[in-house]
C-alpha cells in the first residue's frame, strides 16, 4: 500500500511541475542572421517565456525570401501591430493567417501575408515545423502504466 501511495505522489507532484514550468522560446528576427526557417540554436539560446506560447510569425513578402520572427507570446502582444494581427484561437502546433483589421472591408477577416505558428510543447519550440513529446508527460504516462501492471500481476 506505500508503494502505491508514493507512486500516487509521484505522479501528482511530476503533473504539478509540469504546469508550473515556464517554457523557453528562441527570441531573433531573420536579420540577425541564423534565424531563418531553421533557427541556428547556438546562435539565440532559449529564453524564459513563462507559461504561455511561443510563437514564430512568418512574413511573406512578394518576390523577397521570407521573414522570421520568434518570441514569446507576451512580448509580441506589446506590440500593437502584432496584438491586432494575432489569431485569436492560439493552440498548440497551429499556423494561421493574421487577422486583418481593414473597416474599409470587413468581409475580408485574414492576411495571408502574416502567418502566426504557436508552441508550447518543448523548449525551443519555434525553430521549425517538427514536434516532440515532453518529457515529463512521457515519464507520468510511462508510471500510471508500470502502476496499473503492478497492480495487475
Amino acid at each position: 500500500m506505500g508503494t502505491v501511495v508514493t507512486l500516487s505522489l509521484l505522479l501528482l507532484s511530476i503533473a504539478v511541475f509540469h504546469q508550473g514550468e515556464a517554457i523557453m522560446c528562441h527570441r531573433c528576427y531573420s536579420a540577425m542572421g541564423g534565424c531563418s526557417d531553421h533557427v541556428v540554436w547556438r546562435m539565440y539560446p532559449w529564453r524564459e517565456c513563462g507559461p504561455e506560447f511561443c510563437v514564430k510569425v512568418i512574413e511573406q513578402v512578394p518576390g523577397e525570401e521570407p521573414r522570421y520572427l520568434r518570441d514569446c507570446e507576451h512580448n509580441l502582444l506589446k506590440s500593437a501591430r502584432h496584438r491586432l494581427r494575432m489569431p485569436v484561437l492560439r493552440r498548440h502546433g497551429y499556423c494561421l493567417p493574421a487577422r486583418k483589421n481593414d473597416p474599409h472591408n470587413p468581409l475580408s477577416t485574414t492576411d495571408s501575408r502574416f502567418t502566426y505558428c504557436f508552441c508550447n510543447d518543448w523548449n525551443g519550440c519555434n525553430t521549425a515545423s517538427h514536434k516532440s513529446v515532453s518529457v515529463s508527460l512521457l515519464t507520468s504516462v510511462s508510471a500510471l502504466v508500470s502502476l496499473v501492471l503492478w497492480r495487475i500481476l
